[in-house]
């Protein structure tokens, strides 16, 4: 229960941090549209710009990055040792950002063909 506990509430912070600098404010989305994420599901995905809601897509986005960085925070709660923990963490969250980013950009890929 205590683990539940602590993925909503690490979830709910990096969620709610993120959606605040850069989903809600009109700087934040301009610095958004030419930032590297965006870059990244441009070049990765060939992802067509012209047709993306930035909005939408930088809160989908915040979603996905609260989630990657809600589970790590739980995986490396079972390890015990500073060192193991930051090692774990930089080996659970490689690997979680590829895969997240990937089912993500395939969504997008999906929508921008409808």
């Amino acid at each position: 229960m205590n683990y539940l506990l602590l993925f909503v509430i690490s979830f709910l912070i990096v969620y709610l941090v993120y959606f605040l600098i850069v989903v809600v404010r009109k700087k934040g989305i301009e610095a958004f549209k030419c930032g590297k994420q965006v870059m990244f599901f441009k070049n990765a995905y060939k992802l067509d710009l012209s047709k993306l809601d930035y909005k939408k897509f930088a809160n989908s986005l915040s979603l996905v990055n609260a989630f990657i960085i809600a589970l790590t925070v739980i995986a490396i709660e079972f390890i015990d040792g500073l060192v193991f923990k930051l090692l774990v963490g930089f080996v659970i969250l490689i690997p979680l950002i590829l895969i997240c980013y990937y089912i993500l950009g395939r969504i997008y890929k999906k929508k921008e063909g409808k």
